[in-house]
């Protein structure tokens, strides 16, 4: 140690000593905080939904429902008079028998048919309907059931020129529509909420003479 006029210099064998440590704003230094109530339920719920939405593709994937099939065996249309001087409306009188099969083409897939109808529609206008026996069906089954439709129904909006030209041709253009609310069950592990069941068969009826067998468009299911 020496001085040297009025500086003092203190020899070190490193060079100059470290700095001291500079205390830190705590600003920089934020404390972490813990995920609120909130976020913590968001995340739970969206994993979820991840993990509901994991099961259902991994069981469709297995079980592969597939939609059922609808025909129309034979119909029969015994009675189709329209009276157009009933007051206040037009009647028209039906007599409308069709057999139909509904076949479920799904190995692994059952099904529940909670409501299950035929209705008949001429010219876009529904005439009658009628309830189909049917509540459940198994894998890879096809089931036969019997509509009637009989009675008589009364529309403001009948055209009696568009009937009369169909009553002289003798073919009239009726459409039977399969309506329902179905579930499926995939084996043994889950039954789906009902789902509507929606399909259209096309008919062109002569009175009294059965149909050709028609094969019906499955437009929801």
């Amino acid at each position: 140690m020496y001085y040297s006029g009025q500086e003092l210099h203190v020899e070190h064998g490193g060079g100059d000593p470290p700095p001291y440590p500079q205390a830190q704003p705590a600003a920089l230094h934020p404390q972490r905080r813990r995920p609120s109530a909130f976020r913590v339920l968001v995340r739970a719920f969206i994993a979820a939904c991840t993990v509901v939405v994991a099961v259902t593709v991994l069981v469709w994937l297995i079980y592969r429902p597939r939609a059922i099939q609808v025909a129309v065996d034979a119909a029969t249309l015994s009675r189709f008079a329209l009276n157009t001087t009933a007051n206040p409306r037009p009647v028209l009188s039906f007599n409308l028998t069709a057999g139909l099969t509904i076949r479920n083409p799904s190995r692994r897939t059952a099904v529940y048919y909670d409501v299950l109808s035929a209705d008949g529609f001429y010219r876009g206008l529904r005439f009658g309907a009628a309830a189909l026996p049917l509540s459940y069906q198994g894998g890879r089954r096809a089931d036969a059931v019997r509509a009637v439709l009989v009675g008589s129904s009364g529309v403001v909006s009948w055209d009696a020129g568009a009937f009369g030209e169909d009553n002289q041709t003798g073919v009239f253009p009726v459409t039977l529509w399969v309506l329902g609310a179905v579930r499926y069950k995939y084996g043994g592990l889950m039954t789906t909420s009902a789902t509507m069941l929606s399909a259209r068969c096309p008919l062109a009826l002569k009175l009294v003479e059965a149909s050709s067998r028609v094969e019906c468009t499955v437009i929801s299911f």
